[in-house]
């Protein structure tokens, strides 16, 4: 069997169905090999631009619970796809992407003087889990299997693997591996848990606060049966936004924003479950998370590594809540006039335009693609999200234009659910060529456009911070529905507001891609008032656009 169809049956093995790539000299070994040993099992689709292809895997990988595959030449087509690898790496994504390369004789030479010379490892080893170069056909199942063993261990992350021409066109006898399971990690120690449940016993108000890692385990609902046997209210990172139902009484949200801020002000304990402490969900690493700190981990290099804490465990996350629910008392409950008082404060800002709306036509597995705009930074906290991985977003890295890519990769993963993008102008227009993929596939996602003709939330920080000087934040865009008229979309501007719950339902029932644009030219300064970063005050006081 030669090596490319050995790497596609590798692929099909692993339950791989869908690759997001384009071809190219170097890789066209690989794309036959995928033509004739993929037909009927596994779907490609062909980007626009490689910067869509990791993005798209994302989306997949997000949604769909499991690896996105994307597929791309090497050097410039790598490179391309280097953002989408940048933000599933700080994300914690399981995105695979395979790139072809010329003769690996070519190896000795210097890369610069190659057509389409990259030294990919050395590129991409500080934004991946794994990388690796194929050097022989025989290695090919063995590089796979490490590939999807890393992404499906542990807390997950993005792999990178080089295929040389003559490793895919030579020929070898080998066996396909097993699809590789998530491997259990150890049992956490008895002692271990019955210190645990000593130290929450002696508080009186615990808080637990949980990451990604508590998805990625398959423990969202052990998480719940925690909260509630403690009857403890639960913060989440960005990533692990719907985590712990956000209709749930004992859900606080986002860790950095008003609910959980007010919560640790009266929490005696913190129990912290598979969190990596980042940036943005630690404020700049400024939030004082109540002591005891209690950190639950599978990943030992990240035990009080951004903060110290007072007692750890390192084992596997399922079994360690498993084993801490039959350890922990129930407790009585002494949150709920806190929390009661915590949400009528809260319930007094005035409410996001567009998104409320959004939330009451999906139903409640529907997804969401959010973009980095002045409206969706308002999401983590306004719009609540009831089951995990239903809710998209670049939380780290903060890629703009990741929301129309990653929709697109999550609605090709979850066919039957319905997809909304959230994005404005300046998102869109990055990877607005995506629709040609959409339309061409027939990827029926509804892209939700804000119009306000500007880099608003930039434009609002330049003004803050520089006596009212902007620049670089105007933006000169195309008539967005006739635009989309032209691949063949579903169509339709909301002249206003009121109107746009029935628009969006209308673009839903389409049956095909549909764009939706929201004009707000005229309302720039009222949409700075949504964005929380720009505001020193914790709740919102501007009118209702």
């Amino acid at each position: 069997m030669k090596g490319a169809d050995i790497l596609i049956e590798c692929l099909k093995s692993q339950g791989v169905g869908s690759v997001f790539g384009m071809p190219g000299t170097q890789n066209n070994l690989i794309y036959d090999a995928l033509l004739r040993c993929g037909d009927g099992v596994i779907d490609h689709y062909l980007v626009r631009h490689e910067w869509a292809a990791t993005k798209m895997a994302d989306g997949c990988a997000r949604a769909g619970g499991d690896v996105g595959v994307a597929l791309t030449v090497p050097g410039p087509g790598a490179s391309n796809a280097a953002t989408g690898i940048l933000e599933a790496y700080s994300d914690c994504v399981p995105v695979l992407l395979i790139t072809g390369q010329s003769n690996s004789k070519f190896y000795s030479k210097d890369q610069s003087k190659m057509f389409h010379g990259l030294d990919q490892m050395r590129f991409f080893e500080p934004c991946t889990k794994y990388c690796a170069i194929v050097r022989k056909v025989e290695d090919i199942p063995v590089a796979i299997e490490k590939a999807f063993h890393e992404m499906r261990t542990g807390r997950p992350g993005p792999v990178v693997l080089e295929f040389p021409s003559d490793v895919v066109s030579s020929e070898a006898d080998v066996v396909i591996p097993p699809r590789i399971k998530r491997a259990e990690g150890p049992a956490p120690k008895p002692n271990d848990i019955r210190s645990v449940a000593e130290i929450l016993k002696r508080s009186k108000m615990p808080v637990l606060f949980a990451g990604s890692a508590v998805v990625s385990a398959g423990a969202c609902t052990l998480l719940r049966k925690l909260a509630e046997k403690l009857n403890a209210p639960g913060a989440v990172s960005r990533r692990a936004k719907g985590a712990l139902p956000e209709d749930h009484p004992l859900a606080i949200r986002n860790s950095y924003g008003f609910l959980a801020g007010q919560a640790f002000q009266r929490a005696d304990c913190t129990l912290v479950i598979g969190v990596r402490f980042t940036s943005v969900d630690s404020s700049y690493w400024s939030i004082d998370f109540p002591r005891p700190m209690i950190q639950i981990e599978e990943d030992t290099r990240e035990i009080g590594r951004e903060y110290a804490c007072d007692f750890s465990v390192e084992a596997d996350l399922k079994l360690t809540l498993e084993a801490l629910i039959e350890a922990v008392d129930e407790r009585e409950d002494v949150w709920t006039p806190a929390l009661e008082e915590f949400r009528k404060k809260f319930n007094t800002q005035p409410p996001l335009p567009i998104l409320p709306e959004i939330r009451e036509v999906l139903p409640e597995d529907g997804i969401i693609a959010v973009d980095v705009c002045s409206l969706g930074y308002g999401s983590f906290a306004e719009y609540p999200v009831y089951r995990p991985e239903t809710f998209l977003y670049p939380c780290i890295a903060v890629s703009l234009g990741y929301a129309f890519p990653a929709a697109i990769g999550a609605k090709v993963a979850c066919p039957d659910k319905p997809v909304v993008c959230f994005i404005g102008d300046g998102g869109f227009m990055m990877g607005a060529a995506e629709l040609s993929t959409a339309m061409k596939y027939g990827i029926n996602v509804v892209t939700v456009v804000v119009n306000d003709g500007a880099l608003c939330a930039i434009k609002g920080s330049q003004k803050k911070g520089f006596e009212g000087r902007t620049i670089g934040t105007e933006l000169h865009n195309p008539d967005f529905v006739k635009f989309a008229e032209s691949f063949g979309a579903y169509t339709a501007r909301v002249e206003d507001l009121s109107d746009f719950k029935a628009i969006l339902q209308n673009a839903l029932a389409a049956d095909r891609p549909a764009l939706i644009e929201v004009p707000m030219h005229d309302r720039q300064e009222e949409l700075v008032t949504y964005i929380d970063w720009l505001h020193s005050e914790p709740l919102r006081k501007g009118a209702s656009i």
